[in-house]
């Protein structure tokens, strides 16, 4: 009886997938989700950024503060990088090389953050905005409208989709 039961919530769950496929990202997002996203603007202090990130794994960066205005992230991943020991190549005589917080070149936000963003719309669909985070090893999108950044979609808001909890 426990395997019949398994079998047919598996199969429920691939089904529900599919659905989910289908849908467009608008029909998604929940609209209290842009209060909670971690926004700074490309001005902030690498200080403020390390606060942000003490909370959560990633920092969208906006144009300007009030701005919605989308310019860059920055992840923990970024900040491995910076946290790392930075070693020079022998080749490089009395120059700063590269971004680094030992050799203070890192001061702002936009000092730090990808600013190459891959990004998706209201109108996309699950399953292809899925895809994209598949093919661009990323565990987030920025949901973005005129530019500028209206909510995001992560791995871990799929998954409490297809779990019931959103």
């Amino acid at each position: 009886m426990f395997f019949q039961t398994f079998i047919l919530s598996f199969i429920f769950h691939i089904v529900e997938l599919k659905e989910l496929h289908e849908k467009k990202i608008k029909e998604i997002l929940d609209e209290k989700q842009l209060w909670n996203m971690p926004i700074l603007d490309k001005e902030a202090g690498v200080e403020e950024v390390l606060s942000v990130l003490t909370g959560r794994d990633h920092v969208w960066i906006v144009e300007e503060k009030g701005s919605k205005k989308l310019c860059g992230v920055i992840t923990e991943s970024d900040i491995l990088r910076l946290l790392a020991p930075h070693h020079l190549p022998k080749y490089v005589f009395g120059k700063r090389y590269g971004i680094s917080l030992h050799y203070g070149t890192a001061k702002k936000a936009k000092d730090i953050m990808h600013k190459h963003l891959i990004k998706c719309s209201l109108e996309d669909k699950v399953g292809n905005v899925l895809a994209r985070m598949v093919n661009a090893g990323i565990r987030r999108l920025p949901v973005v409208e005129k530019d500028e950044i209206v909510g995001e979609i992560t791995v871990h808001y799929i998954l409490q989709i297809l779990l019931g909890k959103r």
